[in-house]
């Protein structure tokens, strides 16, 4: 750092902070990216590394080019060029754009994405953002933290990356796609520089999905012909419609204007692909979408019982037969519709504001399916299979966790971003509009936060808020219920909320990522594992982190009551993310906030009730070894609160508790001041604490581990 000066500040975001500064030796203004390592995952640094890796080999005028990079022991820095002027900033000042000045900016976009192309590169997060402006009036691409470097043999894609405002519809649709989709965000652009807004537009990120998927593109009237034949060509929402780069070339817009660099791959993206890699790549889309229908398929294992633990062998994991997802994408036609025509809006005061939806919607493609294996035991399955032990608690793990969804994301996100989005959405849902929440697809961009390290407590709390309102709006039908139900249990809503209550509680500076520490090589067993996480203490948890695990647990604990499938996802979320000591954790907040202990409570009395084969998970939970001053649970401090409703839920769980729990644990955690406790609450002045003090002592009064304090009586 010492060969820079840093000037000032020019933008920051959920990677780090970007500087202009002057190269001391020539005295050239740069700019720096400073990205901090602390609280980043392995995985995280990876995808920053990846992304120096690719843009050091990129060298075109059109692309911002990266002078160098270093890493300290807290940092990764990147130099770069620097660029004086930001599209966003002149679209924000001038409104929209003349045809002849759009004109130009295309040329210079399509010559950079055509260098990109031509090395087999794909940006996959095109948008006004990440286009800067030089000194000479030059357009040029940045940002290339989402960029992909395709190998040779790969022909089509299926991650979900970019922003929504410029997504092409593909990906909306989770459909596999190809260089297609960045011409379609460049289309998105180009509209957006004639027009003053983006094709689709909304406040509402819900709202904006549907009209990608299903609404046409209102065109024009104004533009000559050959800039409107072109706009139409790049946005055509059928990827096999839209222009090829060799239509590109020779169309009249920008014929002749294409800067074209040699190629440094045999098969670059842009030449006409022979009918053998046609082949190949319709065999890669199809093979793409048939696993996209089978992910997510699990064997219909028994409860988490570590006694009589069933799984399934290696061989019936791999060869299992799966039937096939009843839930079909949705493929939408190119609907171009014969328009009176769009008149052009006067210039955008709050341009930048409605241009900046830069949420990253990382969607999931799973779909439940059916699996028509048969449990056996551990024992049987190592003799049938030829597996070791060790193979099949990584198989059945594995297995878990596809079922669950459990992958950390980590890619930038806005929060304040989000937060706009969403409570726009919970303004909708609470004036009727269910339909985002009766959709997999849509329901799954809402919950997609909850696994987004970058995300925050206040986006956490407005997407449980969200997904709430349908059970309180008493106007809600039984027929909305029932499908947001089924919703909710298909994109594992209870799993996502209790992975985003790990996340708001783990401490970043003490922990590996939630991925690498939950799928170590040395978890001798599902229920056994010993988690690398450690949580911040009680004491520095800040307001809006208790307020949005007060709007989770709220939610989950009416779900695991609605149904048992709800509360099987529950206790398996608990087991495949270790968090039974932060579940602990959470129950001793009833100083700080007791709601939230109240339902903890509640669903813990639920599983045992419910459940009793998965009692052990909360034994584990209640006993948190190793047992600590500091972690102990006080049984007694709940029986006595001054609130009837925890006084009335704490008799039940201890009566559960009673009658479930081992013996041996049961004498590790009985007190005298628990029996003494619970007699006094059979007078209590409140009548359903009297009931439930009275059915607790009386059920539990023969038992041994409660008649060894008889003798105090």
């Amino acid at each position: 750092m010492d060969k820079y000066d840093v000037i000032g500040t020019l933008g920051e975001g959920s990677f780090g902070r970007v500087y202009k500064a002057k190269q001391l030796s020539t005295q050239s203004f740069v700019a720096l990216k400073v990205i901090s390592k602390r609280g980043r995952s392995a995985k995280e640094l990876k995808g920053f590394r990846k992304e120096c890796e690719i843009q050091r080999d990129l060298h075109h005028p059109n692309i911002i080019q990266m002078l160098d990079s270093f890493e300290t022991e807290n940092e990764i820095v990147v130099i770069t060029e620097f660029a004086p002027k930001e599209l966003t900033g002149i679209l924000s000042k001038e409104g929209y754009l003349t045809e002849d000045k759009v004109q130009k900016i295309v040329w210079d976009l399509l010559s950079a994405l055509y260098y990109l192309h031509s090395n087999r590169v794909l940006h996959r997060d095109l948008k006004p953002q990440n286009i800067l402006v030089d000194l000479k009036n030059r357009a040029k691409l940045c940002d290339f933290g989402f960029a992909r470097n395709m190998s040779t043999g790969t022909h089509v894609l299926t991650s979900i990356k970019g922003t929504p405002l410029y997504m092409a519809p593909e990906l909306i649709d989770e459909l596999p796609y190809d260089y297609n989709a960045d011409l379609w965000s460049l289309g998105c652009i180009i509209y957006e520089l004639l027009m003053g807004i983006p094709p689709f537009c909304t406040n509402s990120i819900l709202h904006l999905i549907r009209k990608i998927k299903t609404e046409p593109i209102k065109w024009p009237t104004f533009l000559s012909p050959d800039c409107t034949s072109f706009l139409k060509g790049l946005l055509q929402k059928n990827p096999s419609k839209r222009m090829t780069w060799n239509q590109i070339l020779n169309h009249p817009f920008v014929k002749g204007h294409i800067l074209m660099t040699k190629s440094g791959t045999t098969m670059p993206l842009t030449s006409s692909m022979t009918a053998s890699v046609q082949e190949a790549k319709e065999q890669q889309r199809k093979h793409s979408i048939c696993q996209k229908n089978l992910t997510g398929a699990i064997p219909k294992t028994t409860p988490l019982v570590a006694d009589n633990q069933k799984a399934h062998s290696c061989s019936q994991l791999k060869e299992g037969k799966l039937k096939k997802s009843d839930n079909d994408s949705n493929k939408n036609s190119c609907e171009n519709a014969n328009s009176t025509g769009a008149r052009r809006k006067e210039p955008l005061k709050s341009h930048e504001q409605k241009t900046s939806k830069e949420n990253r919607c990382s969607q999931d493609n799973s779909q439940e399916t059916e699996d028509r294996i048969s449990n056996s035991t551990w024992k049987d399955d190592t003799v049938k299979s030829g597996c070791s032990t060790q193979d099949l608690v990584e198989g059945l793990n594995k297995c878990f966790k596809e079922k669950l969804n459990f992958i950390e994301e980590n890619h930038p996100m806005e929060p304040e971003e989000w937060i706009v989005f969403l409570q726009r959405s919970i303004q909708e849902v609470i004036n009727g509009e269910f339909s985002s929440l009766m959709q997999p697809n849509l329901t799954n961009i809402i919950v997609s936060p909850l696994r987004n390290s970058n995300s925050n407590s206040k986006v956490s709390s407005c997407v449980a808020k969200l997904l709430s309102i349908a059970f309180i709006v008493k106007e809600t039908s039984e027929e909305t219920l029932e499908q947001v139900k089924k919703v909710y249990l298909e994109v594992k809503l209870v799993p996502n909320l209790m992975y985003a209550s790990k996340l708001l509680l783990r401490n970043p500076k003490l922990n590996v990522s939630l991925t690498s520490s939950s799928s170590s090589d040395d978890e001798p067993h599902p229920l056994k594992s010993k988690s690398a996480d450690t949580y911040k203490p009680l004491d520095k948890l800040e307001n809006e982190d208790l307020q949005a695990l007060e709007h989770i647990f709220m939610l989950v604990c009416h779900l695991v009551h609605l149904s048992d499938e709800f509360l099987m996802q529950f206790c398996d979320a608990v087991v495949i993310l270790n968090v039974s000591s932060m579940i602990n954790m959470l129950l001793r907040l009833a100083k700080r906030k007791l709601r939230i202990s109240m339902d903890v409570i509640s669903i813990l009395t639920q599983t045992i009730r419910r459940l009793p084969e998965n009692t052990e998970i909360v034994e584990k939970i209640v006993l948190n070894e190793p047992k600590t001053e500091e972690n102990q649970l006080h049984l007694g401090e709940f029986l006595r609160n001054s609130n009837s409703v925890m006084r009335e839920r704490s008799c039940h769980f201890v009566l559960l508790m009673g009658k479930y729990f081992q013996q041996e644990t049961l004498e590790k955690i009985w007190t005298v001041e628990i029996r003494d406790t619970l007699e006094a609450l059979m007078f209590d002045s409140i009548e359903c604490v009297r009931n439930a003090a009275e059915m607790t002592v009386n059920d539990l009064k023969h038992k041994e581990f409660y008649l060894k304090f008889s003798t105090s009586f």
